[in-house]
């Protein structure tokens, strides 16, 4: 969707005013790392929320039951209290998480920066799309009251697709998992339930909440092309290790002892057969069944392969490059790491939150049947090829920004691939896209990876600087109407071959 420059400045102050109440008026520099005009639009690379005819909306209303029935429990007091979209639920949030007594501007300076930042990125990354979808939320599907503490009869006006909360939650969340490693797993755990709050409130549907855990995402990713966003992480990390008497580091090697995140201690467990979620798996395995026997489906089989040289494949459609080891040797590399990272992080958890995959569990032949035997005793959670796609995707949506929303609509249509051919739930797919999430977080403190991503956009950006000069040679010798040769150098009169003149083709 087309973003006007009034239309970006009316959504970056009306979040701002809203957002940094009781905190002094800054520029946008200032709060925020990622502009309206440079974000992801989730339009572009997410699908359009269900629609009350569709089988996913069985699973946002299996997920609404679940979630009244949690209101009574202290976990639906907690989705209550912090139902205030408002940084300073987040700064008491993070503070029992790092153990602090309080994150301010004056007792923690660099701390609560960073919040702020994290905080505002992530409510402005779904304002696109809860414009362009306006989703009724389920108190107004429902003709419910509204029902958390601090939502209010407002709530019924705006859209429900995707979740704001959810995606300030989350954005907070992945960037103090960055900066604080040794307690990614905690920090991940209680931005998932800032998500979560909002189907236990009923402000809205599970499907918003899952879109504004990729919103987040895909903001996160984007935020590292700032140059402040370093400067940030270095800054709150020095003054957390003070607070803490931890050595302070000045380099990004805190992280390089902590393993991967252990999914289990963050994602909600596996949909079980006795759960009202997995009608809706199953009725989203069968209605994709069909999709087989089209050229998506084609497309989803021949994508089944887990390898480096499948992500090289997909990425360089997604971005019109040729990328291969021979061609981007950088780039290849960090696809290397990330794929060895991502197998680690999926493999692990797998044993432990085991589930049987659908062609299993449903006693049927897959769409992949050279994979069937050795994949039937491995677990459905989680998707190893999503946790793939989407790791990568948004790796390379930070390496190369201005392919960011191909590059993220190309992985996410990877872990899609998974559901099509039978191997994977509908809800493993959903679930593995946070776990990827957090992988990448933990990735940007691991100073190989770090060194890896500063040779590949390196890399990049020689190829694009070489683009760039072919196209400023064509456009010279195409207003003084010379001819010349695909690579944008002029033809002579000894040129044989294909040659442009007067934007026609000939052979010389």
């Amino acid at each position: 969707m087309k973003k006007t420059n009034s239309m970006n400045s009316v959504l970056l102050t009306l979040l701002l005013s809203v957002t940094t109440m009781g905190v002094m008026a800054q520029t946008s520099a200032d709060s925020i790392y990622v502009t309206p005009d440079e974000m992801p639009d989730a339009t572009y690379f997410l699908p359009a929320p269900p629609d009350t005819a569709s089988f996913a909306f069985i699973d946002d209303m299996a997920q609404w039951q679940w979630g009244k029935t949690v209101r009574p429990t202290e976990r639906g007091a907690q989705a209550s209290r912090e139902s205030l979209m408002m940084p300073d639920i987040m700064r008491m949030v993070m503070a029992q998480v790092l153990q602090l007594d309080t994150i301010s501007d004056e007792a923690t300076p660099a701390l609560s920066r960073l919040l702020i930042k994290a905080f505002n990125t992530g409510g402005v990354s779904v304002f696109p799309a809860k414009e362009h979808y306006m989703r009724k939320r389920p108190v107004v599907q429902l003709n419910e009251p509204v029902w958390a503490q601090y939502d209010t009869e407002r709530i019924r006006e705006t859209g429900s697709f995707p979740s704001g909360h959810t995606a300030l939650g989350w954005a907070t969340a992945l960037i103090f998992a960055e900066m604080w490693p040794e307690l990614q797993d905690t920090i991940l755990c209680r931005g998932y339930e800032f998500g979560e709050n909002r189907v236990i409130c009923g402000a809205h549907w599970q499907s918003d909440v899952t879109a504004g855990y990729l919103c987040a995402a895909a903001a996160v990713a984007r935020a590292h092309n700032n140059p402040s966003f370093d400067d940030d992480i270095r800054a709150a990390r020095a003054e957390y290790a003070q607070l803490k008497g931890r050595p302070a580091s000045d380099g990004f090697d805190i992280g390089e002892y902590i393993d991967v995140p252990h999914g289990e201690r963050f994602l909600a467990n596996p949909v079980d057969t006795a759960s009202a979620r997995y009608m809706a798996d199953l009725m989203l395995y069968w209605s994709n069944k069909p999709i087989r026997y089209t050229l998506r489906g084609d497309t989803a089989r021949d994508e089944a392969e887990y390898s480096v040289a499948m992500m090289q494949k997909v990425m360089g459609e997604a971005t019109g490059m040729t990328l291969s080891d021979e061609a981007t040797p950088a780039i290849t590399a960090l696809l290397a790491y990330v794929l060895n990272k991502a197998s680690d992080t999926a493999d692990r958890l797998k044993p432990i939150r085991f589930r049987k995959r659908p062609f299993v569990q449903l006693n049927e032949p897959s769409f992949v049947a050279g994979d069937e035997e050795k994949e039937r005793g491995k677990s459905s959670f989680p998707s190893g090829h999503t946790n793939l796609g989407w790791s990568t995707a948004l790796v390379m949506a930070e390496l190369m920004p201005d392919h960011q929303n191909e590059i993220l609509r190309r992985g996410y249509e990877y872990g899609r691939n998974r559901l099509i051919v039978g191997y994977h739930w509908f809800t493993d797919i959903e679930a593995t896209r946070q776990l990827s999430s957090g992988l990448v977080a933990r990735l940007h403190a691991d100073p190989t990876f770090r060194q890896l991503m500063a040779d590949a956009r390196a890399e990049y950006e020689s190829m694009t600087t070489g683009v760039e000069e072919q196209g400023a040679r064509v456009m010279e010798l195409e207003a003084t109407g010379r001819a010349y040769r695909l690579d944008g150098t002029p033809a002579t009169a000894g040129t044989r071959g294909l040659v442009i003149e007067n934007a026609r083709k000939r052979i010389q």
